[in-house]
């Protein structure tokens, strides 16, 4: 628990009343960010883009967009910590049966590619 809340501290910030809002999650062992829009950036967005492609690319890709590449490439600690800032900044707009059908699918696959079998943990609580 420790290593999450070290993850989170750089990307907290305050709003107006004094509540912590988190704008993004860095997941570095894909080279991306996830933001609270549920967009997925390149970290090394510090270049003009040059093709039609990079400008694409720096428009950001939505979640549902990815492949199960782009997911079982996340490490363990990325993993767990893309879904806890999904659930985090994004649980009023979920419907959680098919939220928790799409993670269990996500976490099985990543299991299997990298051979490394973790506790899945699913929000049964309520529906939104």
């Amino acid at each position: 628990m420790y290593g999450k809340s070290v993850l989170y501290y750089s990307m907290i910030r305050n709003d107006n009343k004094g509540e912590k809002v988190m704008n993004y999650i860095e997941l570095l062992s894909v080279g991306c960010l996830l933001t609270k829009d549920l967009k997925v950036f390149p970290i090394n967005c510090n270049e003009v883009p040059e093709t039609a492609s990079e400008a694409d690319e720096y428009m950001g890709v939505h979640i549902y967009d990815l492949t199960d590449e782009w997911f079982c490439n996340l490490s363990s600690d990325d993993l767990n910590g893309f879904f806890d800032f999904l659930e985090l900044v994004n649980k009023d707009n979920m419907v959680m049966s098919v939220y928790n059908e799409w993670k269990t699918d996500i976490w099985s696959k990543w299991e299997d590619v990298n051979n490394c079998y973790m506790n899945l943990e699913l929000d049964t609580m309520g529906v939104a």
